[in-house]
């Protein structure tokens, strides 16, 4: 065979993009209405088997191949196509199930593969579901204006209030140790007073959420914004319970903005932080070397 032949040979080749598992109905045939999946002319299709559902796209080896799939990932406008496509797949499948999300990228050889994953994973993608049921991920991001919050310590604090009238009663020379002092009760208390928003804002949420889990904090250059993230929390939160969640933030909004705090809420998002570290690795068996 020619190398032009072979690379069309590969090229010709498909393998199977997995974007979620769901819960297959009893007594009704599923139906899916056809759209466009991970990348053009690759729509959505279901993959049945026993009581659960893999939602699924043939999609071509040369792009989805173990090795050139490492590849594709270096290709920055098409990478971030398909993580846009791929997010997209999975609200419209949200749309009409509980889904348990499968990350970007989870490839199998083919069909047999998927099946044999669901049948050697069921228990644990049974259990995910259950966790997942009718409710979507909620992300809870708390920013803080350092400069706005001390402001309004220093307005008040009583601490630091004496501490202030100290310093403009003080000779030079102890002056320079009491503004130390004053800088790091600053700090101290802005720091306690960070945390104890932090403390109250988690316990608030905690009650209309059915769990909660705290993430890393992002540094300016990944948020985007002036002022610093001092909380970043993301929530499972049933539709019932959604407008309670809703109202728990909108009250506390109020009530600290004029020290600082500004929240942002994100979502719905799929599940993610709400499936195991081994029910989203379910797809570590993809595609190998073709």
């Amino acid at each position: 065979m020619t190398a032009a032949k072979a690379q069309h040979a590969t090229a010709d080749r498909s393998v199977t993009y997995v974007y979620g598992v769901a819960r297959a109905s009893r007594g009704r045939q599923p139906v899916l209405p056809r759209f466009e999946g991970i990348v053009p002319d690759a729509p959505v299709h279901l993959l049945v088997h026993g009581d659960l559902i893999a939602f699924v796209s043939a999609v071509p080896s040369d792009r989805f191949g173990a090795n050139e799939f490492r590849t594709s990932l270096s290709d920055t406008d098409w990478l971030k196509e398909r993580i846009l496509a791929h997010e997209k797949a999975l609200e419209e499948l949200r749309s009409s199930d509980d889904v348990v999300p499968f990350r970007f990228g989870t490839v199998y050889l083919d069909t047999s593969h998927v099946a044999d994953m669901l049948a050697g994973h069921r228990a644990a993608l049974c259990q995910a579901l259950e966790r997942i049921q009718g409710a979507s991920e909620w992300g809870v991001k708390l920013y803080c204006d350092a400069d706005v919050l001390r402001r309004w310590i220093e307005a008040e604090s009583d601490s630091i209030r004496r501490l202030r009238d100290m310093l403009a009663q003080a000779s030079p020379g102890a002056r320079f140790f009491l503004q130390k002092k004053y800088a790091r009760a600053l700090d101290d208390e802005a720091a306690a007073m960070i945390a104890s928003w932090v403390t109250r804002i988690r316990r608030s949420l905690d009650g209309p959420a059915r769990e909660s889990t705290e993430i890393e904090v992002q540094p300016p250059a990944v948020h985007g914004r002036s002022t610093a993230m001092v909380m970043n929390a993301v929530y499972l939160v049933s539709k019932e319970s959604l407008a309670q969640f809703r109202q728990a933030i909108a009250a506390l909004q109020d009530e600290f903005a004029v020290c600082g705090f500004n929240q942002e809420l994100t979502g719905p998002w799929p599940p993610y932080h709400f499936v195991s570290v081994r029910q989203e690795g379910v797809a570590d068996a993809a595609a190998s070397d073709q």
